[in-house]
């Protein structure tokens, strides 16, 4: 990497890591470039040599944290020969990551920032698709390990079952943040509590009723 090339990967990271505070503090939709640039203390003249628009800068957050993610996934995979015990290590990785990046599940869950029917795709959006065409394909493959040992019923495609399993941990996380207060002072369960017992539910509704040893 030539200096040039390191000096602007320098400042595109100080831009982002500025902007991933804010949106963690207030949203993506309140957040402005102009609160970006005085965040990251850049001109917003500046920060637009290095982002066109607020979109890209949610786009390389987006990248940055699925390449993330999916390592961590293959991780609990690779170091877990259980079944139960790699799942169980998925879903705290999972509950983990966006525990240390909370902007994280507004940026996933958000309609309208990857136009997959547009005329063409910028870099950043096919190494986005891509990036979550392989984390899908991940779990697809532990789905399938699962069913071929006789643990994971498969009544669904297990594309589609991939898509309920981050729909359901998605809610998980967001109902946790949300009723931190209700889970504390009426249910009387922590938030890693809650997050478990979520999770045990979606696998008693994947498995044939076979539990960790």
């Amino acid at each position: 990497m030539s200096k040039k090339q390191a000096l602007t990967e320098f400042h595109r990271s100080s831009i982002l890591a500025a902007a991933k505070e804010l949106f963690a503090e207030h949203g993506i939709e309140k957040t402005t470039m102009d609160d970006i640039a005085r965040k990251s203390e850049y001109s917003k003249a500046t920060l637009y040599v290095y982002f066109q628009s607020k979109e890209e800068i949610v786009n390389a957050i987006l990248l940055s944290n699925m390449k993330l993610l999916q390592k961590k996934i293959q991780t609990a995979i690779d170091t877990n020969a259980n079944w139960f015990h790699a799942y169980d290590a998925i879903c705290a990785a999972i509950f983990h990551f966006y525990s240390e990046n909370p902007a994280a599940y507004e940026v996933v869950g958000s309609d309208g920032i990857i136009d997959l029917n547009g005329a063409k795709l910028d870099e950043t959006i096919q190494e986005i698709v891509k990036e979550n065409d392989a984390t899908d394909k991940l779990l697809e493959d532990f789905l399938r390990k699962g069913a071929a040992e006789g643990i994971v019923r498969i009544g669904l495609s297990p594309a589609e079952i991939v898509v309920q399993f981050w729909a359901m941990l998605s809610g998980l996380v967001q109902m946790a943040d949300s009723k931190s207060n209700y889970l504390a002072h009426c249910l009387k369960i922590e938030r890693e509590e809650f997050l478990h017992h979520g999770a045990r539910m979606l696998l008693d509704a994947i498995t044939k009723g076979r539990t960790v040893e």
